[in-house]
């Protein structure tokens, strides 16, 4: 995939433009694509506008409700038996992480799906137990044009 990142400021935001363009040809579905960043693990708090309060995928969004939902960051995530990927809030217009030193807010346009959490992806599947995810200095986020549908395991 080729793909442009192009940083911009517009008045009091900082703005990402991302271009994708497909290269090649592909086997298998891609499982996200988007952006991922880190915070300060001090980011304790998320607020969003989209689809909540609980998770949601491609494959099961029907009980998200469209409105203004608030969790910590620890209750963003689904303790499932055998961790996996969750946690995921869909259609989210805007969002913000805040902390006791201040935040971000992020905006789609017109909509990311939206993934908080103490550990990476590779983490998380790496962990045969949910006492294997152990917090570190930072909280990663995923901000999501799209994923592939998830199954269940």
């Amino acid at each position: 995939m080729l793909v442009t990142y192009r940083w911009s400021a517009e008045r009091d935001a900082l703005v990402l433009t991302v271009e994708v363009e497909p290269e090649g040809t592909w086997t298998v579905p891609l499982p996200r694509l988007g952006l991922r960043m880190a915070v300060p693990a001090e980011v304790t708090d998320v607020e969003w506008f989209g689809g909540g309060p609980g998770e949601a995928y491609a494959d099961f969004h029907q009980a998200a409700v469209i409105g203004r939902h608030w969790s910590s960051v620890d209750g963003l995530q689904t303790p499932y038996v055998r961790p996996q990927e969750n946690g995921n809030r869909t259609g989210v217009r805007w969002a913000e992480l805040r902390g006791p030193g201040g935040g971000v807010r992020v905006e789609g346009e017109p909509t990311v799906e939206l993934t908080v959490r103490r550990w990476t992806s590779e983490e998380l599947d790496a962990a045969d137990h949910t006492t294997d995810l152990v917090a570190g200095d930072r909280v990663h986020v995923n901000l999501d044009l799209a994923q592939a549908e998830l199954g269940s395991e």
